[in-house]
């Protein structure tokens, strides 16, 4: 895990790109011929697992904020909807700001509803036009998200940044 904020913000930059990658290879498949029935599954899979594991990163970033900057990791069965509820709120005990804005909330709600479908269901039943918007969204996100997370970093001292617990004097 990255130890710091600044190596998360690293994280989410890698995160843009690969949102981006898969934006122009949709974009490169819709233009070309449609594959057969098997090829065209396996490749709605693949990319509804790659939406899904993107989500997965920047869950990654908010826990590392209720873990090492909040110092109180979100648990209980529910805990993927609280951490992004408690991210996109400002923080009292340490004080900090939101982590990510109430719109910005709601999209990476229905991306994690996204994550647990691809999770949970077979592969094969995936919905064409739900992948889709899914895949747009997480281009929308992760743009927003690096924005929201530069915002964050820029309002953390030093010492919160790097995740250390901050000298009490």
């Amino acid at each position: 895990m990255p130890a710091s904020f600044e190596d998360q913000l690293a994280v989410v930059t890698e995160l843009l790109r690969e949102a981006g990658r898969m934006e122009e290879g949709e974009k490169r498949h819709a233009a070309g011929p449609s594959p057969d029935g098997y090829e065209r599954e396996l490749r709605l899979a693949g990319l509804a697992q790659r939406i899904a594991q993107a989500y997965t990163i920047i869950e990654g970033v908010l826990a590392f904020v209720a873990r090492r900057i909040d110092r109180v990791p979100v648990t209980g069965e529910d805990w993927h909807k609280k951490l992004i509820s408690r991210c996109a709120m400002a923080w009292e005990d340490p004080k900090r700001p939101a982590v990510v804005s109430a719109t910005l909330a709601e999209e990476l709600y229905e991306l994690c509803e996204f994550r647990h479908v691809v999770r949970n269901i077979y592969p094969t039943r995936l919905d064409v036009a739900r992948v889709r918007e899914s895949l747009q969204r997480l281009v929308r996100v992760t743009r927003a998200f690096d924005t929201d997370a530069k915002a964050f970093a820029a309002g953390l001292s030093p010492a919160r940044r790097s995740g250390r617990k901050p000298s009490r004097r």
